[in-house]
Protein backbone atom coordinates (compact mmCIF):
# COMPACT_ATOMS: atom_id res chain seq x y z
CA UNK A 1 0.00 0.00 0.00
CA UNK A 2 1.66 3.52 -0.76
CA UNK A 3 2.81 5.68 2.01
CA UNK A 4 1.96 9.51 3.11
CA UNK A 5 5.21 10.05 1.18
CA UNK A 6 4.49 8.21 -1.66
CA UNK A 7 0.66 9.89 -1.97
CA UNK A 8 2.02 13.39 -1.47
CA UNK A 9 4.79 12.94 -4.53
CA UNK A 10 2.03 12.45 -6.35
CA UNK A 11 -0.21 15.10 -5.30
CA UNK A 12 2.78 17.80 -5.82
CA UNK A 13 3.51 16.10 -9.38
CA UNK A 14 -0.40 15.99 -10.16
CA UNK A 15 -0.22 19.82 -9.14
CA UNK A 16 2.56 20.45 -10.69
CA UNK A 17 1.20 18.91 -14.65
CA UNK A 18 -2.05 20.70 -14.24
CA UNK A 19 -0.19 24.06 -13.44
CA UNK A 20 2.06 23.51 -16.33
CA UNK A 21 -0.43 22.72 -18.45
CA UNK A 22 -2.96 25.71 -17.56
CA UNK A 23 -0.11 28.24 -17.44
CA UNK A 24 1.58 27.48 -21.04
CA UNK A 25 -1.64 26.66 -22.71
CA UNK A 26 -3.24 30.12 -21.91
CA UNK A 27 -0.01 31.88 -22.76
CA UNK A 28 -0.10 30.73 -26.49
CA UNK A 29 -3.53 32.38 -26.50
CA UNK A 30 -1.54 35.85 -25.82
CA UNK A 31 0.62 35.37 -28.85
CA UNK A 32 -0.29 36.53 -32.56
CA UNK A 33 -0.89 32.87 -33.97
CA UNK A 34 -2.03 31.64 -37.49
CA UNK A 35 -4.21 28.79 -35.53
CA UNK A 36 -4.81 29.95 -32.00
CA UNK A 37 -7.07 33.33 -31.39
CA UNK A 38 -5.63 36.17 -29.34
CA UNK A 39 -6.69 37.08 -26.28
CA UNK A 40 -4.88 39.80 -24.66
CA UNK A 41 -6.38 39.43 -21.23
CA UNK A 42 -4.38 35.65 -21.01
CA UNK A 43 -1.11 38.01 -20.28
CA UNK A 44 -2.37 38.67 -17.65
CA UNK A 45 -3.68 35.12 -16.10
CA UNK A 46 -1.38 33.16 -17.80
CA UNK A 47 1.59 34.04 -15.57
CA UNK A 48 -0.35 33.80 -12.53
CA UNK A 49 -0.09 29.70 -12.95
CA UNK A 50 3.24 29.40 -14.56
CA UNK A 51 5.03 31.18 -11.28
CA UNK A 52 2.79 28.90 -9.38
CA UNK A 53 4.40 26.09 -11.53
CA UNK A 54 8.09 26.90 -11.06
CA UNK A 55 7.05 27.26 -7.02
CA UNK A 56 5.89 23.84 -6.35
CA UNK A 57 9.19 22.25 -7.76
CA UNK A 58 12.39 21.95 -6.84
CA UNK A 59 14.20 24.96 -8.35
CA UNK A 60 16.45 22.87 -11.06
CA UNK A 61 13.58 20.83 -12.24
CA UNK A 62 11.23 23.54 -12.10
CA UNK A 63 13.97 25.74 -13.92
CA UNK A 64 14.29 23.39 -16.99
CA UNK A 65 10.66 22.77 -17.20
CA UNK A 66 10.03 26.28 -17.13
CA UNK A 67 12.38 27.00 -19.90
CA UNK A 68 10.82 24.18 -21.94
CA UNK A 69 7.38 25.35 -21.12
CA UNK A 70 8.02 28.79 -23.16
CA UNK A 71 10.34 26.99 -25.73
CA UNK A 72 7.04 24.95 -26.41
CA UNK A 73 4.32 27.55 -25.85
CA UNK A 74 6.29 29.90 -28.23
CA UNK A 75 7.08 27.49 -31.18
CA UNK A 76 3.76 26.13 -31.50
CA UNK A 77 2.37 29.64 -31.13
CA UNK A 78 3.96 31.18 -33.56
CA UNK A 79 4.51 28.45 -35.55
CA UNK A 80 4.71 29.15 -39.49
CA UNK A 81 4.37 33.17 -38.82
CA UNK A 82 7.46 34.10 -40.71
CA UNK A 83 7.35 33.27 -44.60
CA UNK A 84 10.73 34.23 -46.11
CA UNK A 85 10.09 32.44 -49.18
CA UNK A 86 12.45 29.11 -49.01
CA UNK A 87 10.47 26.35 -46.62
CA UNK A 88 13.60 25.33 -44.71
CA UNK A 89 15.34 28.79 -44.53
CA UNK A 90 11.62 29.75 -42.77
CA UNK A 91 11.40 26.38 -40.98
CA UNK A 92 14.94 27.75 -39.16
CA UNK A 93 14.03 31.43 -38.91
CA UNK A 94 11.16 31.10 -37.49
CA UNK A 95 11.89 28.45 -34.61
CA UNK A 96 15.38 30.22 -33.57
CA UNK A 97 13.18 33.42 -33.61
CA UNK A 98 11.02 31.41 -31.26
CA UNK A 99 12.98 29.79 -29.36
CA UNK A 100 15.22 33.35 -28.27
CA UNK A 101 11.82 34.90 -27.27
CA UNK A 102 11.34 32.04 -25.39
CA UNK A 103 14.34 32.31 -23.42
CA UNK A 104 14.00 35.78 -22.23
CA UNK A 105 10.03 35.16 -21.45
CA UNK A 106 11.77 32.27 -19.30
CA UNK A 107 14.52 34.36 -17.56
CA UNK A 108 12.64 36.34 -15.11
CA UNK A 109 10.73 33.19 -13.64
CA UNK A 110 14.20 31.54 -13.11
CA UNK A 111 15.42 34.70 -11.39
CA UNK A 112 12.00 34.92 -8.83
CA UNK A 113 12.63 30.86 -8.14
CA UNK A 114 15.88 31.54 -6.88
CA UNK A 115 15.79 34.71 -5.37
CA UNK A 116 12.35 34.92 -3.83
CA UNK A 117 12.71 31.87 -2.01
CA UNK A 118 15.36 33.21 0.29
CA UNK A 119 14.04 36.32 0.95
CA UNK A 120 10.79 34.68 2.75
CA UNK A 121 7.28 35.84 3.47
CA UNK A 122 8.24 39.55 3.67
CA UNK A 123 6.06 41.97 1.10
CA UNK A 124 9.11 43.55 -0.73
CA UNK A 125 9.76 39.66 -1.78
CA UNK A 126 6.47 40.36 -4.07
CA UNK A 127 8.75 42.56 -6.45
CA UNK A 128 11.08 40.35 -7.11
CA UNK A 129 9.30 38.73 -10.18
CA UNK A 130 7.77 42.02 -11.37
CA UNK A 131 11.19 43.52 -11.24
CA UNK A 132 12.90 40.52 -13.22
CA UNK A 133 10.42 40.53 -15.79
CA UNK A 134 10.29 44.34 -16.22
CA UNK A 135 14.09 43.97 -16.68
CA UNK A 136 14.14 41.43 -19.24
CA UNK A 137 11.45 42.96 -21.33
CA UNK A 138 13.19 46.06 -21.28
CA UNK A 139 16.49 45.07 -22.35
CA UNK A 140 15.35 42.60 -24.56
CA UNK A 141 13.73 46.08 -26.75
CA UNK A 142 16.57 47.77 -26.61
CA UNK A 143 18.51 45.68 -29.68
CA UNK A 144 17.30 44.43 -32.79
CA UNK A 145 17.42 41.77 -34.26
CA UNK A 146 13.82 40.29 -32.52
CA UNK A 147 10.86 42.70 -31.74
CA UNK A 148 11.95 45.89 -29.81
CA UNK A 149 8.56 46.16 -28.45
CA UNK A 150 6.41 44.73 -30.92
CA UNK A 151 5.77 41.72 -29.40
CA UNK A 152 5.77 42.97 -25.92
CA UNK A 153 2.64 45.58 -26.82
CA UNK A 154 0.37 42.86 -25.24
CA UNK A 155 0.90 43.69 -21.72
CA UNK A 156 -0.90 46.92 -22.10
CA UNK A 157 -3.88 45.06 -22.10
CA UNK A 158 -5.88 47.74 -19.99
CA UNK A 159 -8.87 49.87 -20.32
CA UNK A 160 -8.18 53.65 -21.52
CA UNK A 161 -8.17 55.12 -17.91
CA UNK A 162 -4.94 52.66 -17.09
CA UNK A 163 -3.36 53.18 -20.45
CA UNK A 164 -2.64 56.77 -19.16
CA UNK A 165 0.37 55.07 -17.10
CA UNK A 166 2.17 54.78 -20.55
CA UNK A 167 2.80 59.04 -20.68
CA UNK A 168 4.65 58.00 -16.38
CA UNK A 169 6.75 55.10 -17.85
CA UNK A 170 6.11 53.75 -20.46
CA UNK A 171 5.01 50.07 -21.60
CA UNK A 172 7.27 49.21 -18.58
CA UNK A 173 4.54 49.97 -16.63
CA UNK A 174 1.97 47.50 -17.66
CA UNK A 175 4.76 44.60 -17.83
CA UNK A 176 5.84 45.76 -13.60
CA UNK A 177 2.15 45.91 -12.84
CA UNK A 178 0.32 42.66 -14.28
CA UNK A 179 3.74 40.95 -13.19
CA UNK A 180 3.49 42.05 -9.81
CA UNK A 181 -0.55 41.00 -10.02
CA UNK A 182 1.17 37.25 -10.31
CA UNK A 183 3.33 37.54 -7.81
CA UNK A 184 0.91 39.39 -5.15
CA UNK A 185 -1.72 36.13 -6.03
CA UNK A 186 0.93 33.20 -5.42
CA UNK A 187 1.76 35.15 -2.44
CA UNK A 188 -1.65 34.72 -1.42
CA UNK A 189 -1.83 31.44 -2.46
CA UNK A 190 1.21 30.24 -0.58
CA UNK A 191 -0.67 31.27 2.35
CA UNK A 192 -3.58 29.66 1.71
CA UNK A 193 -5.49 33.15 0.78
CA UNK A 194 -5.41 33.46 4.39
CA UNK A 195 -2.04 34.81 5.86
CA UNK A 196 -2.21 38.66 6.71
CA UNK A 197 0.84 38.97 4.52
CA UNK A 198 -1.74 37.80 1.73
CA UNK A 199 -3.88 40.42 2.54
CA UNK A 200 -1.06 43.16 3.00
CA UNK A 201 0.06 41.96 -0.83
CA UNK A 202 -3.39 42.42 -2.09
CA UNK A 203 -4.26 45.19 -0.65
CA UNK A 204 -0.90 47.05 -1.91
CA UNK A 205 -1.74 46.37 -5.38
CA UNK A 206 -5.22 47.66 -5.59
CA UNK A 207 -4.23 50.67 -3.63
CA UNK A 208 -1.17 51.38 -6.50
CA UNK A 209 -3.06 50.22 -9.18
CA UNK A 210 -6.63 51.74 -8.21
CA UNK A 211 -4.66 55.10 -7.91
CA UNK A 212 -3.12 54.78 -11.00
CA UNK A 213 -6.63 54.06 -12.84
CA UNK A 214 -7.59 57.37 -10.85
CA UNK A 215 -5.08 59.95 -11.85
CA UNK A 216 -5.89 58.16 -15.60
CA UNK A 217 -9.24 58.99 -15.52
CA UNK A 218 -8.38 62.75 -13.99
CA UNK A 219 -5.71 63.29 -17.11
CA UNK A 220 -8.41 62.25 -19.30
CA UNK A 221 -11.37 64.58 -18.22
CA UNK A 222 -8.69 66.98 -17.84
CA UNK A 223 -7.46 66.86 -21.97
CA UNK A 224 -7.75 70.30 -23.55
CA UNK A 225 -9.20 70.89 -26.36
CA UNK A 226 -7.75 72.59 -29.45
CA UNK A 227 -8.03 73.24 -33.33
CA UNK A 228 -7.45 70.09 -35.84
CA UNK A 229 -6.43 69.59 -39.34
CA UNK A 230 -7.38 67.03 -41.57
CA UNK A 231 -5.09 64.12 -42.53
CA UNK A 232 -5.33 61.50 -45.46
CA UNK A 233 -3.91 58.45 -44.32
CA UNK A 234 -3.36 56.65 -47.97
CA UNK A 235 -2.62 53.38 -48.63
CA UNK A 236 -1.73 51.83 -51.99
CA UNK A 237 -3.27 49.29 -54.59
CA UNK A 238 -1.06 46.30 -55.33
CA UNK A 239 0.73 47.01 -58.89
CA UNK A 240 0.64 44.33 -61.81
CA UNK A 241 3.88 43.57 -62.25
CA UNK A 242 5.56 44.94 -59.24
CA UNK A 243 6.39 42.21 -56.13
CA UNK A 244 3.83 40.63 -54.35
CA UNK A 245 5.49 40.18 -51.55
CA UNK A 246 8.23 42.04 -49.60
CA UNK A 247 10.66 38.72 -50.28
CA UNK A 248 10.60 39.88 -54.08
CA UNK A 249 12.11 43.19 -53.50
CA UNK A 250 14.76 41.87 -50.56
CA UNK A 251 15.66 38.78 -52.93
CA UNK A 252 14.96 39.92 -56.33
CA UNK A 253 15.25 43.15 -56.07
CA UNK A 254 11.86 43.81 -57.87
CA UNK A 255 11.00 47.80 -58.11
CA UNK A 256 7.16 49.05 -58.60
CA UNK A 257 6.02 49.42 -62.42
CA UNK A 258 7.06 53.70 -62.07
CA UNK A 259 4.35 55.14 -64.74
CA UNK A 260 1.33 53.51 -63.03
CA UNK A 261 2.42 53.56 -59.42
CA UNK A 262 3.20 57.45 -59.83
CA UNK A 263 0.00 57.72 -61.34
CA UNK A 264 -1.10 56.18 -58.28
CA UNK A 265 0.10 58.45 -56.11
CA UNK A 266 -1.06 61.36 -58.45
CA UNK A 267 -4.43 60.58 -58.25
CA UNK A 268 -4.63 59.67 -54.63
CA UNK A 269 -3.00 62.40 -53.85
CA UNK A 270 -5.73 64.76 -55.29
CA UNK A 271 -8.35 62.44 -53.77
CA UNK A 272 -6.73 63.42 -50.53
CA UNK A 273 -6.73 66.96 -51.23
CA UNK A 274 -10.20 67.10 -52.78
CA UNK A 275 -11.95 66.09 -50.03
CA UNK A 276 -9.86 68.66 -47.39
CA UNK A 277 -6.93 67.00 -46.33
CA UNK A 278 -3.95 69.32 -45.60
CA UNK A 279 -1.92 66.29 -44.67
CA UNK A 280 -1.76 63.23 -47.08
CA UNK A 281 0.63 60.74 -45.71
CA UNK A 282 0.91 57.14 -47.28
CA UNK A 283 2.45 53.82 -46.42
CA UNK A 284 5.55 52.42 -46.59
CA UNK A 285 7.19 51.48 -50.06
CA UNK A 286 4.51 53.59 -51.43
CA UNK A 287 6.67 53.16 -54.62
CA UNK A 288 10.10 51.19 -55.22
CA UNK A 289 12.32 52.83 -57.78
CA UNK A 290 15.18 51.82 -59.34
CA UNK A 291 18.63 54.08 -58.43
CA UNK A 292 18.11 55.62 -62.37
CA UNK A 293 14.57 57.05 -61.50
CA UNK A 294 15.38 57.85 -57.86
CA UNK A 295 15.87 61.47 -58.37
CA UNK A 296 13.26 61.46 -61.10
CA UNK A 297 10.68 60.09 -58.36
CA UNK A 298 11.97 62.44 -55.67
CA UNK A 299 11.28 65.92 -58.61
CA UNK A 300 7.75 64.27 -59.10
CA UNK A 301 6.74 63.49 -55.08
CA UNK A 302 7.30 67.59 -54.94
CA UNK A 303 4.87 68.53 -57.33
CA UNK A 304 2.33 66.32 -56.55
CA UNK A 305 2.61 68.39 -53.27
CA UNK A 306 2.64 71.55 -54.72
CA UNK A 307 -0.09 70.96 -57.58
CA UNK A 308 -2.40 69.85 -54.62
CA UNK A 309 -1.22 72.26 -51.96
CA UNK A 310 -0.76 69.37 -49.10
CA UNK A 311 1.79 68.50 -47.19
CA UNK A 312 2.98 65.38 -48.57
CA UNK A 313 4.50 62.43 -46.24
CA UNK A 314 6.22 59.98 -48.53
CA UNK A 315 7.45 56.77 -47.96
CA UNK A 316 9.39 55.16 -50.63
CA UNK A 317 12.71 52.74 -51.50
CA UNK A 318 15.15 53.02 -54.35
CA UNK A 319 16.74 50.21 -54.94
CA UNK A 320 19.88 49.72 -57.13
CA UNK A 321 21.30 46.99 -58.87
CA UNK A 322 23.83 45.55 -56.63
CA UNK A 323 24.79 47.41 -53.19
CA UNK A 324 22.57 48.92 -50.78
CA UNK A 325 19.92 51.26 -51.94
CA UNK A 326 17.55 53.30 -48.93
CA UNK A 327 13.99 52.80 -47.45
CA UNK A 328 13.14 56.64 -47.07
CA UNK A 329 10.60 58.38 -45.83
CA UNK A 330 9.83 62.15 -47.35
CA UNK A 331 8.25 65.03 -45.74
CA UNK A 332 7.23 67.86 -48.77
CA UNK A 333 5.73 71.03 -47.82
CA UNK A 334 2.57 72.66 -50.03
CA UNK A 335 4.97 74.55 -52.16
CA UNK A 336 7.35 71.62 -53.10
CA UNK A 337 10.06 72.12 -50.58
CA UNK A 338 11.28 68.92 -49.00
CA UNK A 339 11.15 69.67 -45.43
CA UNK A 340 12.40 66.12 -44.01
CA UNK A 341 14.17 63.29 -45.45
CA UNK A 342 14.06 60.51 -43.27
CA UNK A 343 15.70 57.19 -43.48
CA UNK A 344 14.60 53.43 -42.07
CA UNK A 345 17.04 53.34 -39.01
CA UNK A 346 15.51 49.67 -37.89
CA UNK A 347 15.61 47.68 -40.61
CA UNK A 348 13.74 44.25 -40.57
CA UNK A 349 16.15 41.03 -40.48
CA UNK A 350 20.26 41.18 -39.90
CA UNK A 351 23.16 40.65 -41.49
CA UNK A 352 22.65 40.74 -45.00
CA UNK A 353 19.24 39.11 -44.45
CA UNK A 354 15.79 40.50 -45.32
CA UNK A 355 15.98 44.49 -45.87
CA UNK A 356 19.41 44.89 -44.61
CA UNK A 357 20.32 43.10 -48.58
CA UNK A 358 19.00 45.57 -50.13
CA UNK A 359 19.11 48.96 -47.92
CA UNK A 360 21.23 50.54 -45.73
CA UNK A 361 20.29 51.54 -42.37
CA UNK A 362 19.82 55.28 -41.51
CA UNK A 363 21.44 57.55 -38.62
CA UNK A 364 19.72 57.09 -35.36
CA UNK A 365 17.69 60.56 -35.60
CA UNK A 366 13.96 61.24 -35.90
CA UNK A 367 13.44 63.91 -38.36
CA UNK A 368 11.05 66.98 -37.26
CA UNK A 369 9.80 69.77 -39.38
CA UNK A 370 7.34 72.66 -37.88
CA UNK A 371 4.39 73.21 -40.40
CA UNK A 372 1.21 75.15 -39.49
CA UNK A 373 -0.78 72.39 -38.38
CA UNK A 374 1.49 71.94 -35.72
CA UNK A 375 5.70 69.88 -35.76
CA UNK A 376 5.41 66.78 -37.79
CA UNK A 377 8.13 64.13 -36.75
CA UNK A 378 8.40 61.14 -39.29
CA UNK A 379 9.54 57.56 -38.52
CA UNK A 380 8.94 54.77 -40.61
CA UNK A 381 7.25 50.83 -39.43
CA UNK A 382 9.52 48.99 -37.62
CA UNK A 383 11.31 52.17 -36.12
CA UNK A 384 8.32 52.19 -33.49
CA UNK A 385 8.92 49.33 -32.12
CA UNK A 386 12.03 50.87 -30.33
CA UNK A 387 10.75 53.64 -27.65
CA UNK A 388 13.89 55.08 -26.73
CA UNK A 389 14.16 55.63 -30.30
CA UNK A 390 10.75 56.71 -30.63
CA UNK A 391 11.44 59.35 -27.73
CA UNK A 392 13.00 62.07 -29.95
CA UNK A 393 10.21 62.94 -31.06
CA UNK A 394 8.77 63.17 -27.97
CA UNK A 395 11.81 65.35 -26.36
CA UNK A 396 11.32 67.24 -29.87
CA UNK A 397 8.29 68.45 -29.02
CA UNK A 398 6.35 66.88 -32.02
CA UNK A 399 2.37 67.19 -32.10
CA UNK A 400 2.26 64.78 -34.80
CA UNK A 401 4.26 61.61 -35.74
CA UNK A 402 3.69 59.87 -39.16
CA UNK A 403 5.03 56.38 -39.69
CA UNK A 404 4.02 54.79 -43.01
CA UNK A 405 4.07 50.80 -42.10
CA UNK A 406 4.41 48.02 -44.42
CA UNK A 407 3.32 44.72 -42.45
CA UNK A 408 5.61 41.71 -43.06
CA UNK A 409 3.47 39.45 -41.99
CA UNK A 410 0.62 40.63 -42.19
CA UNK A 411 -1.02 42.98 -39.28
CA UNK A 412 -3.79 41.74 -37.34
CA UNK A 413 -3.34 44.20 -34.50
CA UNK A 414 -2.38 47.94 -34.21
CA UNK A 415 1.36 48.28 -34.03
CA UNK A 416 2.88 50.36 -31.82
CA UNK A 417 -0.18 52.13 -31.09
CA UNK A 418 1.02 53.96 -27.49
CA UNK A 419 3.95 55.72 -28.21
CA UNK A 420 1.54 58.50 -28.71
CA UNK A 421 0.63 58.11 -24.74
CA UNK A 422 4.28 57.75 -23.99
CA UNK A 423 5.32 60.68 -26.31
CA UNK A 424 2.28 63.20 -26.23
CA UNK A 425 1.74 63.04 -29.97
CA UNK A 426 -0.65 61.80 -32.42
CA UNK A 427 0.19 58.75 -34.27
CA UNK A 428 -0.54 57.92 -37.67
CA UNK A 429 0.59 55.03 -39.53
CA UNK A 430 -0.87 54.27 -42.75
CA UNK A 431 -0.50 50.76 -43.09
CA UNK A 432 0.07 48.19 -46.27
CA UNK A 433 -1.70 44.98 -45.42
CA UNK A 434 -2.86 45.28 -41.79
CA UNK A 435 -4.57 48.12 -40.25
CA UNK A 436 -4.25 51.60 -40.86
CA UNK A 437 -4.87 53.45 -37.19
CA UNK A 438 -4.48 57.57 -35.95
CA UNK A 439 -4.48 57.39 -31.62
CA UNK A 440 -4.12 60.82 -30.28
CA UNK A 441 -1.73 61.59 -27.09
CA UNK A 442 -4.21 59.92 -24.76
CA UNK A 443 -4.37 56.60 -26.33
CA UNK A 444 -8.47 57.72 -28.19
CA UNK A 445 -8.66 55.58 -31.79
CA UNK A 446 -9.77 58.51 -33.66
CA UNK A 447 -9.95 56.36 -36.70
CA UNK A 448 -8.95 53.05 -38.38
CA UNK A 449 -9.36 51.39 -41.79
CA UNK A 450 -8.39 47.57 -42.36
CA UNK A 451 -6.80 46.79 -45.90
CA UNK A 452 -5.65 42.97 -46.79
CA UNK A 453 -3.16 42.65 -49.44
CA UNK A 454 -2.86 45.28 -52.15
CA UNK A 455 -6.60 46.84 -51.20
CA UNK A 456 -6.19 50.60 -51.55
CA UNK A 457 -7.99 52.98 -49.64
CA UNK A 458 -8.14 56.23 -47.96
CA UNK A 459 -8.69 57.52 -44.27
CA UNK A 460 -9.89 60.67 -43.13
CA UNK A 461 -9.22 61.59 -39.36
CA UNK A 462 -9.35 65.20 -37.95
CA UNK A 463 -6.36 65.12 -35.88
CA UNK A 464 -5.09 67.72 -33.01
CA UNK A 465 -2.52 70.17 -34.10
CA UNK A 466 -0.60 70.13 -30.38
CA UNK A 467 0.52 67.41 -28.64
CA UNK A 468 1.14 67.05 -24.54
CA UNK A 469 4.60 66.60 -22.52
CA UNK A 470 4.74 63.61 -20.81
CA UNK A 471 7.19 62.73 -17.64
CA UNK A 472 8.01 59.30 -19.94
CA UNK A 473 8.54 61.87 -22.87
CA UNK A 474 11.24 63.97 -20.45
CA UNK A 475 12.70 60.70 -18.62
CA UNK A 476 12.33 57.75 -20.88
CA UNK A 477 12.72 54.60 -19.33
CA UNK A 478 13.43 54.86 -16.08
CA UNK A 479 11.16 52.09 -14.55
CA UNK A 480 13.05 49.86 -16.77
CA UNK A 481 16.60 51.12 -15.19
CA UNK A 482 14.69 50.67 -12.05
CA UNK A 483 13.99 47.33 -12.57
CA UNK A 484 17.65 46.60 -13.16
CA UNK A 485 18.97 47.93 -10.03
CA UNK A 486 16.16 45.89 -7.95
CA UNK A 487 17.34 42.93 -8.98
CA UNK A 488 20.37 43.17 -8.70
CA UNK A 489 19.74 44.43 -4.96
CA UNK A 490 17.31 41.24 -4.30
CA UNK A 491 20.11 39.05 -5.87
CA UNK A 492 22.46 40.46 -3.16
CA UNK A 493 19.26 40.08 -0.02
CA UNK A 494 19.16 36.66 -0.94
CA UNK A 495 22.70 35.87 -1.11
CA UNK A 496 23.68 37.48 2.37
CA UNK A 497 19.89 36.01 3.87
CA UNK A 498 21.39 32.18 2.18
CA UNK A 499 25.05 33.04 4.14
CA UNK A 500 23.36 33.75 7.41
CA UNK A 501 20.86 30.80 7.32
CA UNK A 502 17.88 33.57 7.53
CA UNK A 503 16.10 32.19 4.46
CA UNK A 504 12.67 31.03 5.14
CA UNK A 505 12.22 28.39 2.44
CA UNK A 506 8.53 28.57 0.73
CA UNK A 507 9.17 25.79 -1.65
CA UNK A 508 10.43 22.72 -2.03
CA UNK A 509 14.42 22.48 -2.00
CA UNK A 510 16.58 22.03 -4.71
Amino acid sequence: MPGPAHATHRAGFTEAAVLFVLGFGLFMFCRRSDFLPMIPAMIVVAPIFILRFSRVLPAGRSIGLTILGFVLAFNISLWGIFDVGDPTLSLVFNVIRSTIIALYYALPFVVDRLVAPRLGKRLYATLVFPAAMTASMFLSSMPPPIDGTAAKNVFSTAPLPLLQIYALAGLWSFVFLWSWLASCVNHAWESGFRHRQAVAAGLAFVLVAGGLYAWGSLRIMNAPDGQTVKVAAVVMPKEEGGPASMVQVFEDRMTSPYGPTMNHIRSMTAAAAANGAKIVAFNEFAILVTEANHERARAEFSKIAADNGVWLAIPYGWVPETGKGANRHLLIDDTGAVRADYQKRFLLGFGDFGENAVFKKGAEIIQTADSPYGRIALAICRDMSFPDFARQAGRAGADIMLTGSHEFPKGITLNDPYRAIENGFTHIRPTYDGITYAMDPYGHVLAQMHRGTGVPGIMYVDVPMRGVRTLYGRFGDWLGWLSCGLVVLFAVLAIVAGRSGRAAPAMPPA
